[in-house]
């Protein structure tokens, strides 16, 4: 692969990975908050508003996250329009859909906290919409830099302004009008931020219109399956089971979602320059299997280290007393986390391959497949164990594992070189060293911080010695923190022997 496509990914996840940890801390404090000065009661009403705001989102965006960016990619020319149109087509979207949530809420027979609670978040579409779509822009663009600030504003601004108004005794509808306003805050900025790129935006032509849902229908399949497949969970939590069993489930899957950041970065670098070079095979094929192999070292012992330590993690963050019952929520989701992993890089691998029609019809019909695995296993787990977000959760890795197997049957055949497959096996390798690690130190009563930091050692060691860790991921690894190295990252003809 070349250098300009080295340099571009290594940049972008830089910048990224720079302004992560600026919206993880975050997102973190106001994640010690929330749970704790709300109660499970009212934490689970804002879950659920957020979740079905959430589903209303991915209509709202109508699949621009992957087609905006990947047209703009390859025909910048065309940003201006495209831009243009886009945001005039979800702003009647989110009209309709702010109309559709009122009467949904109703009818659900949701109490009028919950229903006012809905109504907030979906308004605030009005705005979600074209920040949606300015982001998008930045990233066909490829300079996430942009993206990032707006993102840390709009993070920064919710935890300050959501902690403050929780000391002070508000609520969940406190909590929900000042989300509302942050990502007003980060549509304002993003929109001056893209001006450099765009100095103006043309009139909407309404009659490119119906063009723009036809290209974007297989994209709002996908995200249709993805949202609710993520978020349908709270819903039907909602209807099965009390308000606390859906805050205990929300509790979990908000450090579950937090986790995600990582794959979401890279995706988000390597997928226009993969749009870009989609017909330079070697590069695609490199690219692809050289973040495979990143994210398995990443999510090998996050996947662990949550399992192991999921009590410490809920107690920690939530308080063990009203939020015992994330536990085993939390320690159910955490193999899911491998997987969740790999098909952040699989789906991304097809969609810049232009397989996204044939993706979309096998996410449409995997949402019955979700639906029914959630209607089986909520009210089983409900009735044996008091608790039926552990079926949902079981029901979400069981949805990833066919997701996998799905995405590696829809690649072209022989995508991947079968000598690339020695690193991951390392990698679990590595990974079982971590599990024994973890294991004596228990037995031996050792503190979880101590487990903590004596395993991360023993894994990394383990990695170096069984040869996972090679010398394009250390050059990575550098790169993140500097700008050293960039060109030594995946280089086609280097990565096949490591």
């Amino acid at each position: 692969m070349s250098k300009d496509i080295a340099t571009s990914i290594v940049r972008n996840t830089t910048v990224m990975m720079g302004s992560q940890v600026v919206t993880w801390v975050s997102s973190f404090v106001l994640m010690l908050f929330l749970p704790r000065y709300l109660g499970s009661e009212d934490y689970g009403r804002l879950y659920l508003a957020m979740s079905v705001a959430m589903i209303a989102q991915v209509f709202v965006d109508f699949g621009g996250a992957y087609f905006i960016a990947k047209e703009i990619a390859r025909h910048k020319d065309r940003a201006p329009s495209l831009i243009a149109d886009s945001i005039g087509f979800r702003m009647i979207l989110s009209v309709v859909f702010l109309l559709i949530l009122a009467i949904f809420s109703w009818i659900a027979g949701y109490p009028w906290r919950v229903q006012a609670l809905i109504l907030i978040l979906a308004g605030a579409k009005l705005w979600e919409g074209p920040l949606a779509v300015f982001s998008s822009a930045f990233q066909g663009f490829e300079e996430m830099v942009h993206k990032s600030v707006v993102s840390i504003v709009e993070r920064v601004f919710l935890m300050a302004f959501g902690v403050a108004a929780l000391l002070l005794g508000g609520t969940s509808t406190t909590i929900a009008f000042i989300m509302a306003a942050s990502t007003l805050l980060g549509c304002l900025i993003a929109y001056r931020r893209l001006r450099p790129f765009v100095p103006h935006l043309p009139r909407v032509n309404w009659k490119n219109v119906l063009g723009l849902m036809r290209a974007g229908l297989p994209y709002l399949m996908m995200a249709i399956f993805a949202v609710i497949y993520y978020r349908i969970n709270a819903v039907m939590l909602s209807l099965l089971v009390p308000e606390q069993v859906v805050g205990w489930f929300g509790a979990a899957f908000r450090f579950f979602d937090i986790l995600m950041f990582f794959p979401s970065i890279l995706s988000m670098a390597v997928f226009p320059v993969l749009s870009r070079h989609v017909n330079a095979k070697d590069a695609v094929v490199q690219t692809t299997m050289k973040s495979l192999e990143i994210i398995l070292m990443v999510a090998i012992p996050l996947a662990i280290g949550t399992y192991a330590f999921s009590g410490e993690i809920i107690a920690t963050l939530f308080g063990a007393e009203d939020y015992a019952g994330s536990v085993a929520v939390l320690a159910a989701l955490a193999p899911g986390l491998i997987l969740v992993y790999i098909d952040f890089v699989l789906v991304t691998a097809l969609i810049a391959m232009d397989r996204q029609r044939q993706w979309s019809w096998v996410a449409l019909a995997a949402i019955p497949f979700s639906i029914a695995l959630n209607a089986l296993l909520i009210p089983y787990f409900q009735n044996v164990a008091g608790n039926g977000g552990i079926g949902s959760a079981i029901a979400t890795n069981i949805t990833e594992f066919g997701i996998l197997l799905t995405a590696l049957w829809l690649l072209p055949r022989g995508f991947f070189p079968k000598e690339r497959f020695r690193q991951p096996l390392r990698t679990m390798v590595a990974g079982l060293s971590l599990i024994l690690c973890i294991w004596g130190l228990a037995s031996l009563q050792a503190p979880w911080p101590l487990q903590a930091v004596v395993g991360t050692g023993v894994y990394l060691g383990a990695i170096i010695l069984t040869g996972a860790l090679g010398r394009e991921d250390r050059a990575f690894m550098l790169a993140a923190i500097s700008s050293s190295g960039l060109s030594k990252l995946f280089v086609s003809g280097r990565s096949a022997k490591t």
